[in-house]
């Protein structure tokens, strides 16, 4: 029996020594020392006689061929390993994690893809944070390998810090150097230099000669782009340099497999180590030996006794100290919270309270244009209307300023059609373009499906003011739009939009502070272009709401270039035909969008209205007020997209016909607007177009007058005393379902146009308005919807 002890190890003492065999070999191949690392791991392999210890040599040896360039070799060793270690076992994750730094480097990227999808399925059953971040980096080497560049600086800059806490030094340098050589990929030399020089730090601490040398070589490369050819040739000469005296250690690598001279005195000092406890534990049992234990046991308790009460006496400080810190923020963050809602109530009222004399001014001032006046005086009304509207642009975009910071905007997801979209923008800004002399171009990916489910209104809002923006800055110049596919994956597509120019570009220490509120370039900028600086600002706030980030390119003289990323999902209808001058789509069912549900005239109705004599076969198109005419500037553009969004979902297949001015003249209004300025405008506004008129001065007045009157439409103001317009609606639809009313309203921050569809309104008129969308949406309360 004490032959067999002397002629092999314990289990224990087999896993402590191959324990620490494995951990020397693993630091001496991080540190390019492949033959003392050969030698240690040949070693650790003829002591394990354990089958279990024996698995976990083979896994070092399997990252030994990875390291020294034996994918072929490290593959067989994986294989090999696949029927030995269970599937729950922590061994076959490690496996895994092989097997996919493998496919990586053997530019094996679905497999490798499929791999770390496997990985992240087992990690969600096992508490290993170092396997979980060692996945995480082979998949930011995956996104750098398939030039995703945006993908993989996100993941490596967010598992540096975390390696380094989970003592992970070699794949912390790793990553490091990795992430510079993203940025040196993506042409950002002076983010490469900065990222390398924090690599070669790392790697010369750590001794990672092998990242040492990556990292030469690559501030080589980035010195070169920067144009700094002497520091580009000294970091080249470092790089061969210690090439060429790693080459000695590669070399003998071939030579010192075939013998290892010291795995019989490591086995014979593990054997004389195991004696030694033996003897020592004999010792132990001797009744001196057991005295001196207890005396070091007292001793150790009544130390730890007296470290346990300093702990809790400093622990009992501390959160002392720490509740009154915590009692002093909550303070400092209630106080906070306040005042932005004290700020976000004042912009509210105060931008509704402008609403209303705005509509005065703008009312009385159509009216007095439509006296026909004196060309001086009409050129004087003009001009107020036009400082009229621009004043209207800066109410909308603070109120929109405001919703997006107290996160009162709501996303819609619904189908619409991005190309048709993207080009109606285009052709309401050619105008605008023209007038700075410029040339406006779009380039359409055509594999973007034909319809997408998202925001239309928001999108139209994001391109409009980029649009704007560039066509502002910009003259006797191009503007492009850019909008291509950039992957489908299953019923999802991510769609790249890109916004150029060739005009006088942002200076670099700008281009952040452009997209803060009420900020730009400079006051030299405000003067010339005017404007708020709010237009970006609720771009980059509205492209983060939907999940990405703005992403700016410039450089003085050479222009600008905006972009952006976003994630849309396919409708289950994706499908038209078309025949000749026919055209059916495929929509979703108005079930599903109940709020934008328009409520149909019943039989009987339709044949009271004098609109209903239209035939159902003929086709109907659209017309407006000004058919052809292009908004102003990019704010005008936003609400007439906004308006032809929220006039319901289905306009591709809904044809209107404008009624004709002798249908127009039976036609009987109700005016309900408790401000008498307001009710004579209004009033006025539309007998001047031989409309017969009625008067409610609130909600009570209103809901008596319509049960006792025939009404062909009612025009609802929300905020009056006693009853509001929004309860006086819900009244009416008890009793009527097909009276159109249409509120016309100053929309605040609490108000939401779903919320108005909701309660029964056919549509919304803000006020104040513009005179053609004005009618255009009374004459569509008038129009007999048609299928075509």
């Amino acid at each position: 029996m004490a032959q067999d002890t002397d002629s092999r190890l314990s289990q224990e003492g087999q896993q402590i020594a191959v324990d620490a065999m494995l951990e020397r070999a693993n630091l001496e191949l991080q540190s390019n020392r492949f033959t003392e690392a050969q030698k240690t791991l040949q070693a650790a392999m003829e002591i394990a006689s354990d089958s279990a210890i024996h698995l976990r040599t083979q896994v070092v040896e399997a990252n030994f061929f990875i390291y020294t360039g034996q994918l072929d070799e490290a593959q067989k060793n994986v294989d090999r390993l696949k029927s030995q270690i269970p599937l729950t076992s922590d061994f076959y994750i490690d496996l895994l994690l092989i097997q996919a730094d493998i496919h990586i480097r053997k530019k094996e990227y679905l497999l490798a893809d499929e791999i770390l999808k496997t990985i992240n399925i087992a990690l969600t059953k096992s508490q290993d944070s170092t396997n979980a971040l060692k996945a995480r980096y082979l998949s930011a080497n995956l996104n750098l390998s398939t030039a995703n560049y945006t993908e993989a600086l996100e993941i490596y800059k967010d598992i540096i810090p975390k390696l380094r806490e989970q003592s992970l030094f070699y794949f912390e340098s790793k990553a490091t150097f990795n992430l510079a050589e993203t940025h040196f990929e993506k042409g950002d030399y002076d983010s490469a230099n900065e990222v390398v020089e924090q690599a070669v730090s790392k790697a010369s601490s750590y001794g990672f000669t092998g990242i040492l040398l990556s990292c030469y070589y690559l501030k080589s490369s980035v010195e070169k782009g920067l144009g700094n050819y002497e520091q580009a040739l000294l970091f080249l000469e470092k790089y061969q340099q210690l090439k060429d005296s790693q080459s000695n250690d590669t070399n003998s690598l071939a030579t010192s497999s075939a013998s290892i001279d010291k795995v019989g005195e490591l086995k014979k000092e593990l054997l004389a180590k195991d004696q030694l406890i033996a003897d020592q534990d004999t010792k132990l049992k001797g009744r001196g030996m057991q005295n001196i234990l207890f005396f070091v046991l007292l001793t150790l308790m009544s130390l730890l006794t007296m470290s346990l009460f300093k702990n809790n006496k400093l622990r009992a400080k501390s959160n002392q100290t720490l509740e009154g810190k915590n009692s002093a923020l909550m303070d400092e963050r209630d106080r906070a919270q306040d005042a932005a809602k004290i700020k976000a109530d004042f912009l509210s009222t105060i931008t509704h309270e402008l609403r209303t004399p705005m509509y005065a001014v703008t009312g009385l001032t159509h009216l007095l244009l439509e006296t026909e006046p004196r060309h001086d005086q009409r050129e004087h009304l003009e001009t107020l209307q036009s400082s009229g509207e621009y004043l209207l642009s800066l109410i909308d975009n603070i109120l929109d300023f405001n919703k997006l910071e107290a996160n009162k905007v709501e996303l819609e997801q619904i189908p619409f059609d991005l190309k048709k979209r993207v080009e109606d923008i285009t052709t309401s800004l050619t105008n605008q373009a023209k007038d700075q002399g410029n040339s406006l171009s779009l380039e359409f990916d055509s594999r973007i499906p034909s319809r997408i489910k998202g925001d239309p209104v928001k999108m139209s809002q994001i391109l409009i003011n980029l649009v704007g923006n560039a066509i502002k800055f910009t003259k006797n110049g191009n503007v492009w739009i850019r909008v291509d596919q950039v992957k489908q994956v299953e019923d999802r597509c991510l769609i790249h939009f890109e916004v150029e120019d060739n005009g006088k570009g942002i200076s670099e220490e700008k281009q952040q502070d452009i997209f803060n509120n009420f900020t730009q370039e400079g006051s030299s900028t405000t003067r010339e272009y005017g404007g708020t600086g709010l237009g970006l600002a609720i771009v980059k706030n509205l492209v983060s709401l939907m999940g990405s980030q703005i992403v700016l390119d410039s450089k003085i003289g050479r222009g600008s270039i905006f972009s952006f990323d976003l994630w849309f999902e396919l409708p289950d209808t994706n499908k038209f035909y078309e025949d000749k001058n026919l055209k059916i789509y495929e929509t979703e069912t108005e079930e599903e969008y109940p709020e934008y549900k328009k409520p149909v005239r019943s039989p009987k109705t339709q044949k009271e209205d004098k609109t209903a004599s239209i035939e159902k076969t003929e086709k109907i198109e659209p017309v407006t007020a000004e058919e052809n005419k292009a908004p102003q500037n990019q704010e005008d553009a936003a609400k007439k997209e906004t308006q032809e969004t929220s006039e319901g979902k289905n306009n591709d297949v809904i044809g209107l016909k404008k009624a004709t001015p002798i249908e127009l003249i039976s036609k009987k209004i109700l005016i309900v607007e408790d401000n008498k300025i307001n009710q004579m405008i209004t009033r006025k506004i539309l007998e001047g177009k031989n409309f017969d008129c009625d008067i409610a001065n609130n909600g009570i007045e209103a809901l008596g007058k319509i049960k006792e009157n025939t009404y062909d439409l009612v025009l609802m103001d929300i905020h009056m005393p006693g009853m509001d317009g929004k309860q006086c609606t819900r009244e009416v639809r008890k009793f009527d379902r097909e009276l159109p009313i249409i509120a016309l309203t100053a929309v605040t921050l609490d108000e939401s146009e779903k919320e108005f569809y909701e309660i029964g309104f056919d549509d919304i008129i803000p006020k104040p308005f513009k005179m053609d969308e004005f009618f255009e949406k009374i004459q569509k309360a008038f129009t007999n919807y048609q299928i075509y």
